[in-house]
């Protein structure tokens, strides 16, 4: 049995003042949640545009609307299911968003993989970036910004920047024939790498990621439970960072595991994929080899990452790093959250 409609609903961009002002006089009324949807701008640049939605009721008696995000995008980088969040709600509790989000994921779509992450998509403060993402717990992930670009894009051929929580400048990106590539986020100033007992502490913008090589350690421990000992001793500082991950790495078969703990949410993560996981690999082999390296990993997901590190002769160091790899669209449209 058809219902009919209760209320209608308009969009229209935040910079649109008369037609707010027009749709206002007429008993519409903006909501206090805005969202952000991609554009071309006339120069072909790809840009952000800020949205509000007016509500006007046609019925006296109207239920609610439903606690729907307005735009919730469900992708998978490799693995590390990620929700993408247009909807403005920077100053909203983020751990119960967290968890409602994937809640309403795992009802709606319960044969999919669940959500591991979420982040939202904001608009960059640096006029050179064509979006800013901004993970729930503040820090930096590479796979969540793969998943950002490959929604603004469209998965079509680009090149540009963008901004990522965790990290205080803009990052580099290319998007050719499907596979997206981001700049890693390396420290401009500090030691990027160490070695400490238990392999390489690689230190990221935003995250530091221990590389563990050695079989004897990975068969004692999972990285979960090596990364909670590390943590509650606050080895090399650790539990002062905003994010942490342990990786384990096989030479041989190039597999890679992943636990990763965020601060701000003070929870441990067992990740199906990990992009700075995958870079901290690429560093890692690259100081161990001390020459440019490629190396296509093998995420617990099953499906790869590429990272690829540059080395630099001359100083010794590696002076850049990105990782590269598909990703998928799983949904895309509206997220009822009750």
């Amino acid at each position: 049995m058809d219902r009919e409609p209760t209320a209608l609903e308009i969009r229209t961009t935040t910079r649109n003042d008369r037609a707010i002002g027009l749709y206002s006089s007429e008993g519409f009324v903006s909501q206090a949640i805005t969202e952000v949807a991609s554009q071309t701008r006339q120069d072909g640049k790809l840009g952000l545009d800020e949205r509000v939605y007016l509500v006007k009721n046609i019925k006296e008696k109207t239920m609610e609307k439903p606690n729907t995000l307005k735009r919730a995008a469900i992708v998978y980088p490799s693995g590390n299911t990620t929700a993408v969040v247009f909807d403005q709600m920077l100053d909203t509790d983020r751990e119960d968003l967290n968890s409602r989000v994937m809640s309403a994921w795992k009802v709606k779509e319960a044969s999919q993989p669940e959500v591991e992450q979420c982040c939202f998509v904001t608009l960059p403060k640096n006029n050179e970036a064509v979006a800013r993402v901004e993970m729930f717990g503040g820090e930096f992930c590479g796979n969540a910004t793969r998943s950002v670009i490959q929604l603004i894009t469209e998965g079509k051929d680009y090149q540009g920047m963008i901004e990522v929580s965790g990290v205080d400048r803009p990052l580099n990106f290319n998007v050719s024939n499907g596979v997206i590539a981001v700049e890693m986020p390396l420290p401009l100033d500090g030691n990027l790498a160490t070695q400490v007992a238990e392999g390489t502490l690689v230190q990221l913008d935003g995250i530091a990621q221990l590389v563990v090589t050695d079989a004897t350690i990975q068969q004692s421990r999972t990285p979960r439970e090596l990364l909670n000992d590390l943590l509650e001793q606050n080895s090399y500082g650790l539990a002062e960072q905003p994010a942490v991950g342990v990786t384990y790495y096989d030479r041989d078969t190039k597999n890679a595991e992943f636990g990763v703990w965020v601060k701000e949410v003070n929870t441990v993560f067992d990740e199906t994929a990990c992009g700075s996981g995958t870079c901290a690999i690429g560093v890692a082999s690259a100081l161990d080899t001390k020459q440019n390296q490629k190396i296509e990993v093998i995420q617990p997901s099953g499906e790869s990452i590429t990272t690829e590190a540059a080395f630099d002769n001359e100083s010794g160091k590696v002076v850049a790093s990105n990782i590269a790899g598909k990703v998928s669209v799983l949904y895309d449209g509206e997220l009822s959250l009750s």
